[in-house]
């Protein structure tokens, strides 16, 4: 009878010891996985301050990369108006994208005060540059009026241009503007259309 009672105190003893080695190891693989995760997320100090003085030499794809470490906080503490700070910078260099995210920015009132003159100026050089998600959103504004007065020939021309680059949503609206013009503004309109697509494919064509 002790010896069950000793082997049955032995074994719960054993027990309750694997329990907390197993317990241990999860732990340390758990932790030592987060810790591989966090190092592959987050960029080393070396690359942020590489990145940091190209940018501050005037390279736009650094410019537009700090920017977007300063927007979400990957590596440097989140700052929305340093995130701006940068994203102008690359917009003013002539990044179709960064143009379009300052763009955005202006409107919502991002690390900055809300401008619509400026949201409006940065998302019509993005779409002159022919960016894509610029042309929809210049176009969804002057059908919606949104700090412009709406004008629905102009909306039908950006979103067409929008779609002919697979823009999601483009077509569908594009389409919606459609159905409320007339035959010979929708004729004007893609003739429009036409004009400013073939005078953004040569100028994509004369880049390196």
């Amino acid at each position: 009878m002790r010896f069950t009672l000793t082997s049955r105190r032995v074994y719960y003893l054993a027990a309750g010891v694997g329990v907390v080695i197993v317990a241990g190891a999860v732990g340390l693989i758990v932790s030592s996985v987060r810790d591989s995760q966090r190092s592959a997320r987050e960029p080393a100090a070396a690359e942020i301050e590489g990145t940091r003085k190209l940018a501050e030499s005037g390279d736009i794809s650094a410019e537009h990369q700090l920017a977007q470490m300063y927007a979400v906080g990957d590596g440097v503490p989140k700052n929305e108006k340093e995130a701006t700070k940068w994203l102008e910078r690359a917009a003013e260099h002539g990044d179709a994208e960064s143009q379009y995210e300052m763009g955005m920015a202006l409107r919502e009132g991002r690390g900055r005060v809300q401008d619509d003159a400026g949201a409006l100026m940065w998302m019509q050089r993005a779409a002159d540059a022919g960016n894509a998600q610029a042309q929809f959103e210049l176009g969804r504004m002057y059908f919606v009026g949104a700090g412009i007065p709406t004008d629905k020939i102009k909306a039908y021309i950006w979103l067409n241009l929008a779609a002919a680059q697979g823009a999601v949503g483009a077509a569908s609206l594009r389409d919606v503007v459609r159905d409320r013009l007339s035959p010979e503004e929708i004729i004007g309109a893609q003739a429009d259309a036409r004009r400013l697509g073939e005078i953004q494919f040569k100028r994509s064509a004369k880049q390196p």
